[in-house]
């Protein structure tokens, strides 16, 4: 089993070549990530500091993988704007649509077809209604990928009240809730 993707203190994350950039955690504060860079002809440089989606997004660019075997391909797992856009292509494709012919169907350009299909949902939330629409689901099926159905489960109060909460969002509120409890679980 994989491990979760979780940013460390001692973590030692090393970026793919040409640059081979080496970076070592030192600890995470808030919503920062403190860190050290190895350098070519230094041991390590002075400490620098980024946000958590800033250190992630140079894993991200330079694909880079830790000491403990975990890579930038983890970090899609936990993110519901890419699970979006993987629902995106999938439906189009099925559809037998090309990402313009869809953009065109929304009235919108191929490259913000394309911005959502590579998780990247800016704005996505005002299109949800007519996507669903379109593909012949409900905004439910959309969004979570599944159908509703009864299925007898035991929840306690606090399970049931976030529910509650969740489904009197708006769409746009639900996606940030989404991103929110990502990131709680993330800080583990």
């Amino acid at each position: 089993m994989k491990p979760l993707f979780t940013l460390k203190p001692g973590q030692t994350w090393t970026g793919a070549p040409p640059r081979s950039e080496v970076r070592v955690i030192d600890s995470i504060e808030k919503n920062h990530v403190v860190f050290r860079r190895k350098g070519k002809r230094r041991a390590f440089l002075t400490l620098q500091e980024t946000t958590i989606m800033g250190f992630r997004k140079w894993i991200q660019q330079s694909q880079a993988i830790s000491d403990d075997g975990l890579s930038a391909t983890d970090l899609h797992g936990f993110s519901p704007s890419r699970e979006i856009g993987q629902r995106i292509q999938l439906l189009r494709k099925a559809a037998g649509l090309s990402q313009k012919a869809f953009a065109e169907m929304l009235g919108m350009s191929r490259a913000a077809v394309c911005f959502w299909e590579t998780g990247r949902s800016s704005h996505i939330s005002e299109h949800v209604p007519r996507i669903a629409e379109i593909f012949g689901i409900s905004e439910e099926v959309f969004l979570n990928g599944q159908n509703n159905e009864t299925i007898p489960i035991e929840l306690t109060k606090d399970e049931e009240n976030i529910i509650k909460l969740y489904r009197s969002l708006s769409i746009e509120n639900r996606l940030q809730a989404i991103k929110r409890m990502e990131m709680l679980y993330i800080k583990g």
